[in-house]
């Protein structure tokens, strides 16, 4: 029988596969610089759309012109990164308030949510350091790493 937490587990490994095939989309699709600011897009929460918000762009980001193909995949990948933090969050939380509960993980979920804290310093380089190798190398490992941590987690919980 499945332990408390499996299924929000699950959710969140299936999230951060979801997470990591969309970094790979942003990256081969050379939109890892489609917003060139972190972690809005231009100084806005999505990618500027109407008039005033390309002319605030321009403004403040002449050498970035805005592309919003490339920009709306890049805020995709930020979404969805930031919906896994918080169910991270909310499995550490879980998992602390459970902690004197026999045979529930408590080290694990807690490691996930500082290497996703990390993973959200790694994105932001990312973007202010303009993709430099050594940063985005350590993102994707970053990422890798949530996912089999979380799939670990899962497996602990799923009591098989």
């Amino acid at each position: 029988m499945a332990k408390a937490g499996f299924r929000l587990a699950l959710l969140a490994t299936l999230l951060a596969l979801v997470v990591v095939l969309l970094g790979a989309y942003t990256r081969l699709t050379h939109a890892g610089l489609g917003c060139p600011d972190w972690p809005g897009c231009y100084g806005f929460i999505s990618v500027p759309q109407s008039e005033a918000q390309l002319a605030h762009a321009e403004l403040h980001f002449p050498d970035a012109p805005v592309q919003a193909d490339k920009g709306w995949s890049e805020m995709v990948h930020r979404y969805f990164a930031g919906t896994l933090g918080l169910l991270i969050l909310l499995l550490a939380a879980r998992a602390w308030s459970q902690r004197r509960l026999q045979d529930q993980p408590l080290k694990l979920p807690l490691f996930i949510l500082l290497v996703v804290i990390a993973q959200a310093a790694f994105g932001m380089w990312t973007v202010t350091l303009k993709l430099w190798p050594q940063v985005v190398t350590g993102h994707l490992l970053g990422g890798f790493a949530t996912l089999s941590l979380l799939f670990l987690l899962t497996l602990r919980l799923s009591g098989v």
